[in-house]
């Protein structure tokens, strides 16, 4: 099956999968035409391939996979969530804000924590407009910990203090419940809820463990 693309070069759906699975084999979210190289989004290629529901699933699955791994290297627009590719600056740097081409709106963010950024003037470089840019930074882009037998596997390294925001580490595979060390806060882990208040049990091992739902990565504004 053949079908026009927005370069307007006729490419068969089995090529557009060809050139989808060489990127994912190469973990690049880079998506373009086989013919000439015009850059497609994520949305644009789900769009003009026939797949399955299965398919579909999985491939996604594989660019989820590849969006968490690279936050220095892609990000979702936070207005709209199309997948970006982080720009490069006159002299091949990354830049430290970016736009969205496909948002109806003009709009610039921090690629870091993805607030706004703002131009004090239209020569200047400009600057986040969030005071916890470096905080939300971290918690956007840390590891998750990975031990299986840990009580906090899928949880971010870090966390932040869901009362004053100070940016707390991953510190015990058993202890979900932590203790904020600027506030003296005491919160679980894993769903972000008061110590008193966390929903809990204790495993096999007699250990304490969340059944509460794992809290999203933290995002905020200050």
């Amino acid at each position: 099956m053949q079908s026009q693309r927005s370069c307007g070069h006729n490419v068969k759906s089995t090529e557009v999968i060809w050139m989808v699975n060489l990127c994912l084999k190469q973990k690049s979210l880079n998506f373009s035409c086989p013919v000439c190289g015009e850059p497609w989004d994520w949305e644009q290629v789900k769009d003009q391939i026939q797949l399955s529901q299965a398919q579909t699933t999985i491939l996604e699955a594989q660019v989820q996979r590849i969006l968490k791994e690279f936050p220095d290297r892609y990000k979702k627009c936070p207005v709209c969530f199309c997948i970006l590719t982080r720009p490069l600056d006159s002299t091949g740097q990354p830049c430290l804000f970016s736009s969205c081409a496909h948002c109806p709106h003009t709009h610039h963010f921090c690629w870091a924590c993805l607030a706004p950024w703002l131009f004090s003037d239209e020569a200047g470089a400009g600057q986040c407009s969030n005071s916890s840019c470096y905080v939300v930074g971290t918690l956007l882009a840390c590891d998750a910990v990975t031990e299986p037998s840990s009580a906090l596997l899928g949880c971010p390294c870090f966390r932040a203090c869901p009362q004053c925001l100070t940016l707390l580490p991953h510190t015990s595979n058993a202890a979900k419940h932590t203790v904020c060390l600027e506030c003296g806060h005491a919160f679980c882990y894993v769903c972000l809820q008061d110590t008193a208040a966390c929903p809990q049990e204790e495993n096999e091992h007699y250990l304490p463990f969340c059944k509460g739902q794992k809290a999203e990565r933290q995002w905020f504004v200050t």
